[in-house]
């Protein structure tokens, strides 16, 4: 009884000493972080360095001989046409700025759009082949117009998440431009799943599954970047805590497709790791931030099973995720020290003062999520817009 009357004192004397660390907001005192930190040995809520993000390589293709369809050939823009598919096959797209590369990309794509409708008919052996985007020794070929836009609209989006990827997120607007991107990515590899549901066969970058997989990638790291924005911008715990957690499904579904047929074994383990530990690094980020909340709130036990659950889904992922970059491990560890820091703190407080029940698990509800993302619309990605303001002197 004396043990807890004097954890109640040494409580409430360093309260009023100190006073309300955590607004009614749910944002940190900036004035009184220091003192907090010195009471409880927390470090203070700040934004985390931009993380890695994946891009998606362009697929290649081989030369096709325009001229033996009449109505290309017939077509007063027909050099034009010609020309601008011979930019657009080269050996190594990957060598050209993104920027450049999806100016071209577009351009093709328009002139190709004028001179033939689709579906159509070709003359005699006119073919387009294209091989596929993650294992380049694959490819097919088909007499389909529809096929030919399809890849290339497949390339106009692996050229936006280059640009996304690219983008410095040191800066409000680095961060939105990432985002804006990533957003027309997603947007292009769903129109291309939607374009290849009347074709016969394709190479796997090309199917459903992958189309799906890609756009919820794009579209978990496009939240990814508004979860940055949020921090940046002080945004309250349960407001970061449901940006984070939305992000965390995004790659949650991303990673469930991976490992699944028919693109299982068909991405490097580097990419699956990456997506893997995205996750897991997602759902801490979530807990840790309403677990802020529940600590204002003086929900202690829920507070550390929160956490528990958080750096359990750490600490599993960095056990199996293989290959994934440096700084996602980097950032795995510090959430994780962040973590440990809060719930020894939470788990000093409940003894010495609240002797919570510390709840199952498996009894907590799913935590809120909030998606601020959207795939783009294919007149947004194919905006002529786009291909005037990306083009390179």
């Amino acid at each position: 009884m004396l043990h807890s009357y004097l954890g109640l004192h040494w409580y409430t004397s360093r309260k009023a000493q100190f006073g309300p660390v955590i607004s009614a907001d749910g944002r940190i005192s900036t004035e009184q972080v220091h003192l907090h930190e010195s009471v409880r040995g927390v470090r203070p809520i700040m934004s985390r360095p931009p993380s890695p993000m994946l891009s998606v390589p362009e697929k290649k293709t081989a030369a096709a001989e325009l001229f033996r369809d009449r109505h290309f050939f017939g077509a007063a823009s027909f050099s034009e046409i010609r020309d601008a598919r011979a930019v657009v096959a080269v050996p190594n797209p990957q060598a050209q700025p993104p920027a450049s590369r999806r100016a071209l990309l577009l351009r093709y794509h328009r002139l190709l759009f004028s001179a033939r409708d689709d579906p159509c008919a070709f003359d005699e052996t006119l073919s387009f082949a294209w091989h596929d985007a993650f294992r380049p020794h694959l490819k097919h070929a088909a007499a389909s117009l529809r096929f030919e836009k399809a890849a290339l609209v497949f390339n106009v989006g692996a050229a936006a998440s280059r640009i996304a990827a690219a983008v410095s997120r040191a800066t409000e607007e680095g961060v939105r431009a990432a985002c804006g991107e990533f957003q027309r990515a997603a947007g292009a590899f769903r129109a291309v799943g939607e374009m290849m549901e009347e074709e016969e066969a394709t190479t796997v970058d090309m199917s459903s599954q992958a189309s799906a997989m890609l756009e919820r990638l794009m579209l978990a790291q496009a939240q990814e970047c508004c979860f940055e924005r949020a921090l940046a911008a002080g945004r309250s715990p349960p407001v970061c805590s449901k940006v984070a957690r939305q992000a965390a499904l995004y790659y949650e579904e991303a990673y469930a497709a991976l490992v699944a047929p028919p693109l299982q074994n068909h991405f490097e383990r580097s990419w699956v790791s990456h997506v893997q530990l995205k996750a897991a690094l997602f759902n801490a980020e979530a807990c840790y931030r309403y677990s802020i909340e529940l600590h204002g709130k003086t929900e202690i036990g829920e507070e550390i099973s929160r956490l528990q659950v958080g750096i359990k889904a750490l600490v599993d992922a960095k056990r199996t995720a293989r290959g994934a970059p440096g700084p996602l491990y980097d950032y795995a560890f510090r959430l994780e020290q962040d973590m440990n820091k809060s719930m020894e703190t939470a788990k000093e407080e409940n003894y010495r003062v609240y002797l919570f029940r510390i709840p199952a698990a498996e009894s907590l509800a799913s935590l809120p999520a909030a998606s601020l993302v959207r795939s783009a619309s294919l007149s947004e990605i194919l905006d002529p817009k786009t291909e005037s303001s990306t083009q390179s002197p």
